[in-house]
């Protein structure tokens, strides 16, 4: 089970989480989020984890492309999360700047279906690059993410076409308590949560951290 712990603001914090066992840390570039960092700061984070086998994802909210591309060079990411409103050409335009780049699209749900994701993929396709995962979060009007609101479980188990669509990361409200419940009910390939294991936005818990990886890998 792939397991991202996102919205991580420090050395230490990201250490801990690592250490843990977690599969990537999420960084979030995003600057009207609780959980943003700056580059100078995911630097620090990207140096103290040093040879620790875990991922950095950088997280982008409607940023330009060239925003984007100065922090995948900085950082030398080889994942990014893009949880805004980032149209297939947007993808595509990356992808030719970061061949082996790997691109999560999240999308934001309270539709009856998943037909709007249907449209999507077929216009990434018409563009040449499909998203390499798709995360489907809970909508929220007031928030890109890190509400604590649960995604649709049945609908998104009933409309994924988990066999033709991109792998499936779920997020949206994941918690220790409900994170087993969770991957029964979905059967997504990854996990993703920071509410869920935070004491406040931006501060994680280290036990609800550890409950949540245990929990997951179950």
């Amino acid at each position: 089970m792939w397991i991202k712990i996102c919205g991580i603001q420090d050395p230490e914090t990201a250490c801990t989480v690592a250490d843990l066992g977690a599969t990537a840390l999420g960084l979030n570039f995003y600057s009207p989020s609780p959980r943003f960092i700056d580059l100078a700061t995911a630097r620090e984070i990207q140096s103290a984890i040093g040879s620790r086998e875990i991922t950095l994802v950088g997280l982008f909210v409607n940023h330009s492309l060239s925003d984007v591309i100065t922090t995948c060079k900085a950082l030398s990411l080889s994942i990014i999360q893009l949880h805004g409103e980032e149209p297939p050409e947007f993808l595509a335009e990356l992808a030719q700047q970061f061949p082996t780049l790997t691109i999560i699209k999240a999308i934001r749900t309270s539709e009856p279906d998943l037909s709007f994701l249907e449209s999507y993929l077929k216009a990434c396709d018409q563009t040449g690059k499909r998203p390499d995962h798709i995360l489907i979060d809970a909508y929220s009007p007031i928030s890109y993410g890190g509400t604590g609101h649960l995604a649709p479980w049945e609908m998104i188990r009933r409309e994924y076409r988990y066999s033709d669509w991109p792998a499936l990361i779920l997020a949206g409200g994941l918690t220790p308590e409900n994170v087993s419940e969770a991957i029964t009910a979905v059967q997504p390939f990854g996990v993703d949560t920071a509410s869920g294991v935070e004491d406040q936005p931006g501060v994680k818990n280290r036990d609800r951290v550890a409950a949540f990886i245990n929990q997951a890998k179950k």
